[in-house]
């Protein structure tokens, strides 16, 4: 298994699409990667903002919901494991500790990274669904079409919030 190598200054050795955001998992860790056009006062918003996460699935599809205080409203992800190569999560009953990245749109340069955590619940809840979407053969093509159909029916993150099977603000869980 290859890590990724992350340091403020370096360039981000990822393609990513200007203005858009990516969900990874590096070692075991879930890795959000933010690649925007970005300020000062973004760059400290981003290192600032009480982070929450929450966890939608619908058709045995996952979304990451997520948000940044003063930095990014409510916003959503797909992640299927099947995607992650040789990458997975553990249930071992700790707190799940998140890589949170701000990339400069353009030059792809490291502007910021945090390391936040999910409680136990969170991890227990992520490796559950995870073990769901194992169950279940796996198609690009069709995984793609399950994605569509439900932003067709939540064209909006905060109707999958409101059905989330978990969410948290700060590391303390709200919702379950």
């Amino acid at each position: 298994m290859d890590y990724l190598h992350l340091t403020v200054g370096d360039k981000f050795d990822h393609e990513m699409p200007d203005e858009s955001m990516s969900i990874m998992l590096n070692g075991g860790t879930p890795v959000l990667a933010f690649n925007f056009s970005v300020t000062e006062n973004n760059i400290k918003a981003f290192m600032d903002g009480i982070t929450s996460f929450g966890l939608f699935t619908e058709d045995n599809i996952l979304f990451f919901l997520y948000k940044i205080d003063n930095f990014l409203d409510w916003s959503d992800l797909a992640f299927s494991i099947h995607l992650a190569g040789d990458e997975t999560i553990i249930d071992d009953g700790s707190y799940l500790p998140f890589t949170i990245l701000l990339i400069e749109s353009g030059t792809n340069i490291i502007k910021g990274i945090r390391i936040v955590t999910a409680s136990p619940r969170f991890r227990s809840m992520f490796t559950k669904i995870i073990a769901e979407q194992n169950t279940e053969k796996f198609n690009t093509i069709t995984y793609y079409k399950k994605i569509n159909k439900i932003y067709e029916n939540y064209p909006k993150t905060f109707p999958m919030l409101a059905k989330s099977r978990i969410t948290e603000r700060g590391g303390l869980t709200l919702l379950e």
